[in-house]
């Protein structure tokens, strides 16, 4: 049998609430040459149960279960090392394919065959458990950015940021990942950083088309990371070392450079602003407290600036989904 040009690797521990409709997106996509790779992190629900239905039903679902647990990152390098195919498609389990994303990301490949592109991101849209779902996003089309302005874009020159992919929202050139060391298990921001290296040495695509839909839920890494200044503290021990690496290579300015140093203290802000915006003043008065002092004396205009953003973003919502919701806790 030859092998497929994309793979799915999709990590989960302890997945059985929202499983069963990722495995179903997937297996119904438009574009069937494809294998599923899934890496069960010990799951103690009905997770086996669920990978052992699906396994048994379609050949293409190749289930591997670790039989201790490992830690998350460790697991998504896993998922990715099982699979053979020369671009994988990195999935989580409480999302959801629209029916033609591999069709479209396999059309994107062809078309960028023999370019520098590593990194393929797609567009996204939200969905949230009272049903809501965003509107697709506006442009479709296929955007094509060289790694070192796709890093300005993200890091300070986020005036013109483009969509920067998430672990659902990625799709990886296998060979590339393996020669950066995969993703480091050292950060919950794994994905994030590990495209910041993959992109100092090769390019970048986007998708803008809607291909994935990112459930909203109150166990996403995500949400407890910010919660707890996780995500503070990841970035904080990693840009300093990104920055002393790539900084004169990608051409960083001095007001680049102190962007990036001020970016813990907007994470913590942010934090702060989305408790305030919940209602929960104790708990953003606690939050506060957690960011370091160093921090401090630009904390109060960050908060403001976050908590405008965040009102902003409760308005556009506010119709559709309950505050605690979108901001679970």
């Amino acid at each position: 049998m030859s092998v497929p040009l994309i793979s799915v690797a999709l990590p989960v521990r302890n997945g059985a609430n929202y499983l069963a409709e990722a495995l179903d997106s997937i297996l119904a996509q438009s574009h069937a040459a494809f294998e599923l790779h899934v890496s069960d992190n010990a799951s103690d629900d009905a997770t086996p149960q669920i990978l052992a239905h699906y396994a048994a039903r379609d050949p293409r679902v190749k289930v591997s279960r670790c039989a201790e647990l490992i830690p998350q990152a460790a697991n998504v390098n896993r998922a990715v090392r099982l699979t053979s195919s020369p671009w994988v498609k990195l999935f989580c389990h409480d999302d959801v394919m629209e029916a033609d994303c591999l069709a479209r990301l396999a059309e994107a490949i062809a078309e960028l065959e023999g370019s520098n592109v590593a990194l393929i991101g797609n567009g996204e849209r939200y969905m949230f458990d009272n049903g809501y779902v965003t509107d697709p996003p506006g442009n479709e089309g296929l955007l094509r950015l060289s790694g070192r302005e796709t890093i300005a874009r993200k890091l300070w020159d986020v005036a013109r940021a483009v969509p920067f992919p998430a672990l659902t929202t990625a799709t990886l050139r296998r060979d590339a990942w393996e020669e950066v060391g995969g993703f480091d298990p050292r950060f919950l921001y794994f994905d994030l950083f590990t495209w910041l290296e993959l992109l100092t040495r090769y390019d970048y695509a986007v998708i803008t088309k809607g291909l994935t839909r990112n459930r909203i839920h109150g166990r996403q890494v995500a949400v407890q990371a910010r919660a707890s200044l996780r995500e503070l503290e990841d970035f904080r021990g990693y840009l300093p070392g990104f920055i002393a690496r790539h900084g004169a290579d990608l051409g960083m300015t001095a007001k680049a450079r102190l962007r990036l140093r001020l970016v813990p203290a907007a994470l913590g802000a942010r934090a702060v602003a989305g408790e305030l915006v919940a209602g929960r003043h104790g708990r953003a008065l606690a939050t506060a407290g957690k960011v370091p002092l160093a921090y401090w004396p630009v904390l109060p205009l960050l908060v403001l600036r976050a908590w405008r953003q965040e009102r902003a973003k409760l308005a556009h919502f506010a119709p559709h989904v309950p505050r605690e919701m979108l901001y679970p806790a």
